[in-house]
């Protein structure tokens, strides 16, 4: 656009229909949009070059040297997702790790308070045993050998039988207390981490609901406003090729749908990073991208 409009200038300069001195303020704007196009393609270039060692294709120089071909675009395509709270709290719930760990935890925790109680409580034991005993010689007094004193081992010809009763008080046992005592604090301390964390993924869920609807309403605002700023530069190229103002006004108007033409790319990728972040609250995240962990194997 800034080029079009020094082309135009020129010629009206050419023709005398230009001040001579009115042609350095579009010059000057297109000198200073190929500044800005240069630093663009150098900033592509170092995103590109981030990207790669992100997704580790700068290890190959073969492959380093390979362009990039993006195939998402920053506008979204089709229905825009939405969720309420309630809804992205409830699959938060259902999905995170963090939930089932906290109550794993906490279970354990209780098994260890249930030992710990019974290391408390008198311990009453009672055993018993029978066994079967072989001679080397029969009743007689004829030596039977091996064989016969294994048989009267299973026979149970010579048995032996018995029977023990104890019992343990659990009187002055400190280490037990303890224990006791260390374990109803770690169940404690989990339960603070367990709200901790139900607080934090709310706080997260909540948060992205609330980007999400905010980086929706924002893309549809810059669409509008892009909108509008193409018809005020087509207004105002109008007025000027009448004369009917200065070509100031057309520099601005470009530099303005510029600028809204920016935001609204913008305001697209920060929808689409909204999406990414309600997914990863929700922890729907990799089902979203069809990513499965498999277990590795032993």
């Amino acid at each position: 656009e800034a080029q079009k409009s020094y082309d135009h200038d020129k010629k009206a300069l050419s023709l005398g229909a230009l001040p001579p001195l009115d042609i350095y303020r579009s010059e000057s704007q297109v000198a200073s949009q190929r500044v800005g196009v240069i630093q663009a393609e150098y900033a592509l270039k170092q995103n590109a070059d981030v990207f790669r060692q992100d997704i580790g294709a700068d290890l190959d120089p073969r492959i380093r040297a390979l362009d990039l071909d993006l195939t998402d675009q920053p506008a979204p395509t089709g229905e825009l997702p939405s969720m309420d709270i309630a809804t992205a709290l409830a699959r938060a719930l259902a999905n995170r790790p963090e939930f089932e760990a906290a109550k794993e935890q906490l279970a354990s925790d209780a098994l260890v308070i249930r030992l710990a109680h019974n290391n408390l409580k008198p311990d009453l034991e009672l055993s018993g045993f029978y066994w079967g005993n072989g001679l080397n010689s029969s009743a007689a007094g004829i030596d039977i050998g091996l064989t016969g004193s294994l048989s009267q081992s299973f026979h149970f010809t010579y048995p032996t039988y018995g029977a023990s009763l104890s019992l343990i008080l659990p009187v002055r046992r400190h280490s037990a207390q303890a224990n006791l005592a260390d374990a109803l604090v770690g169940r404690s301390r989990d339960q603070y981490q367990e709200r901790r964390a139900n607080q934090s993924i709310t706080l997260e869920v909540t948060n992205a609901v609330h980007a999400l609807e905010e980086a929706k309403l924002s893309m549809e605002a810059a669409k509008v406003a892009e909108s509008l700023a193409v018809d005020t530069l087509h207004a105002d190229e109008r007025k000027y090729e009448l004369g009917a103002e200065p070509v100031f006004f057309v520099l601005d108007a470009q530099t303005r749908l510029a600028q809204a033409q920016l935001n609204l790319i913008q305001s697209q990728v920060n929808f689409q990073v909204a999406v990414a972040q309600l997914d990863h609250a929700t922890g729907d995240l990799l089902d979203h991208h069809h990513v499965q962990i498999v277990e590795p194997h032993k």
